[in-house]
């Protein structure tokens, strides 16, 4: 499992975070599926692949309690059977 770091964002904010697995994947395979998993208290939205590279997950995220931290895990899949798991924490602050 890949931990790719920690972002903050507000309570009231709806943001979206790229995952890039170009790094991981040979040039002929592409991400087909992915599965989230995240902290009670904090909404994860769509999960989109781009369809031009099938290569970036694009994960949204809203809500969460000031002053908590929340770890989001996606696990994605390609054409080509493999499986990789990344996860990323975002902390709540309001400011």
């Amino acid at each position: 499992m890949a931990i790719l770091g920690t972002y903050i964002k507000q309570p009231h904010e709806v943001l979206d975070y790229d995952l890039d697995y170009s790094e991981w994947l040979p040039v002929a395979d592409t991400i087909v599926s992915t599965t989230v998993t995240a902290d009670a208290g904090i909404t994860v939205g769509s999960t989109i692949i781009d369809p031009a590279t099938q290569r970036i997950v694009k994960q949204w995220i809203s809500g969460g309690a000031d002053g908590v931290t929340y770890k989001i895990q996606v696990t994605a899949t390609t054409a080509g059977g493999r499986v990789k798991e990344v996860e990323f924490k975002i902390r709540v602050k309001e400011y």
